[in-house]
This record gives C-alpha cells, structure tokens and sequence, in this order.
C-alpha cells in the first residue's frame, strides 16, 4: 500500500499502470462472483444448508470486487496515512476492510462446518437453516471489528494497520490448518460404505472446499508474510516506487483470493456446473428466438 511511502504523489505509476491492473481485476472479480450468486438465485436446489456458507463467502466476494477494490484505489490517491483520525476517511478505510476481512473470515467458517461433518455427521445432518444463517450473521459482525481497528491504525499508527490483518489472517489460517488435519486423520480411519452416496457426496464437498481455501491461502499468504515480516520497509536499497510496486503487487495477489472460489465451483460441482450449462443455454435460445423474430419482423 502507499502507506509505506508517502501520498499519493509518490505514486505517479498507480495512475497509470497500477490502474488499469486493478479495474480489469477488480471487473473479473465482480462479473465472476456476480454471475455466480445470479447461478444460486436461479437454482433453488443450489440453495441448502451445505452451500450457505458457499453463497455468503462468494457474496462477500463480490463486494470485494465491487466496494473494496474501488475504495482502496481512492484512499491511496487521497489518503495520507497517520495524519489523525476522522469520521469520513474512518468510514470509507472500514468499508474497504470489512468484506476482505468477511471473506477472510468465511474460509475459517467453511473448515469449521467441514470439521462439524466429519466428526458428528449424523448431529450435522439434524442442524437446521437457522444455525447457518447465525454463523452468517457472525461472520459479517466479527468482520467488523478488525476492519475497524485496521481503519483506526491506518489513520493514527499505519505502521500497526498491518498488524491487524497479520492477526487475522494468523487466526484464519490456524483454524483451517487444524480443521483439516483433524478431517484428514478422522476420514482416514473411517472405512467408507458402497452404498453411502450421501457420505461420499459430503466427502467430494469437503475436498472442493479444501481446493477453495488452499487457493484463497496462496493468493493471500504474500500480503500476510509482507505484512508479519515487513519485507517491503526493509527494503531501504529501492526507491520510493519500487517499494510501492511490490506493495500493489502483494494487493492484486490479494485480491485474486475473491474470483477464484467461483472456477472451483464451477469446475468441481457438477450440479453448479449443469446448472450454469443450463442456464447459459437457455439465455442463448432467447437470444436466438429474439433475433429470428426481429428478422421476420424486418423480412
């Protein structure tokens, strides 16, 4: 971020460069996650207690495309870090963290439901709709409260504003990594019937999840060693735009964790899958119908 070195007249690349690789980013990130959740809008059977939590990460996704990265272009080219607090630049800092820290928080979320169905299946399949959408409704208050903190730094102490996502990103990370060590010694020693599809079926989901994170890991796991580390400040040797272009660079990885999830669906889930082949047939007879009565209207 520019919060390493200086205003954003420091920056003269972000205009240009930096830019153009962020709006075509974030424009991938909103239409992939967009056209996603239209996919669970359409297709009631998508709808279940086992994809919830699915639905809200790529809700929280497409407002990281949609909110977060456009208002994280505006405060660094009108920002100056530690300058003191106020309201308005508080507001904008919070509603550019709160649905990074969503997302972040919904992958801890998603371990822990995978966890829950693999230890006690039989307790998970008696849950009801209203636990989710509690678990839901958590994810997006817990959200807030880093999201505040790091705006508060960022204003007072920028310095700390990084400690805050290195915290969070410590606690996501320890929750999915423990999560799935337990799911994978527990399903090894599980023997798994022939005739058990709907075991085999939660076994597949909690495989694609796993896919989800460990991409969403990657993606994010540079911002986090930048940020433990201070790879880019220690960096005295490169100039002032050097070090601002490792910083954005670390951003757009970051970023990317939002448009990810929705290939992995499609790629893993056969009924999303179908769903959209469905969908995206339908819309091209329609398409076709139109033309072929507009030619006849013409003809």
């Amino acid at each position: 971020m520019c919060n390493e070195t200086g205003t954003s007249s420091s920056c003269p690349l972000f205009k240009s460069t930096w830019l153009i690789v962020f709006m075509v980013e974030l424009t991938v990130t909103s239409i992939i996650n967009g056209f996603t959740i239209l996919t669970f809008a359409r297709n009631r059977h998508l709808r279940k207690r086992t994809t919830y939590l699915i639905i809200n990460l790529t809700v929280a996704d497409f407002f990281v495309g949609t909110v977060s990265g456009p208002l994280h272009i505006y405060h660094i080219m009108t920002f100056k870090p530690g300058v003191g607090f106020s309201w308005r630049k508080f507001f904008v800092m919070c509603s550019e963290n709160v649905f990074t820290a969503c997302s972040l928080l919904n992958l801890a979320s998603l371990s822990l439901e995978r966890l829950h169905a693999t230890l006690f299946p039989f307790r998970h399949c008696l849950m009801l709709d209203w636990f989710y959408f509690k678990a839901i409704v958590c994810n997006w208050v817990l959200a807030v409260i880093p999201s505040s903190a790091g705006a508060v730094f960022f204003l007072i102490a920028p310095q700390r504003s990084k400690y805050v996502w290195a915290s969070l990103t410590i606690i996501v990370l320890f929750t999915v990594i423990v999560s799935y060590v337990i799911i994978a010694r527990n399903v090894k020693r599980q023997v798994l019937p022939l005739t058990s599809q709907a075991v085999s079926s939660d076994r597949k989901l909690t495989a694609t999840l796993l896919v989800v994170i460990v991409l969403s890991t990657v993606a994010f796991l540079p911002y986090f060693l930048d940020a433990f580390l201070e790879i880019s400040t220690r960096l005295r040797g490169l100039s002032a735009e050097a070090r601002f272009d490792i910083q954005q660079s670390l951003n757009v990885f970051f970023y990317a964790n939002s448009f990810v999830n929705p290939l992995v669906y499609t790629l893993r889930m056969k009924e999303f899958r179908k769903a959209t082949k469905v969908w995206c047939g339908s819309a091209n007879t329609v398409g076709l119908s139109q033309m072929i009565e507009m030619n006849n209207m013409t003809g």
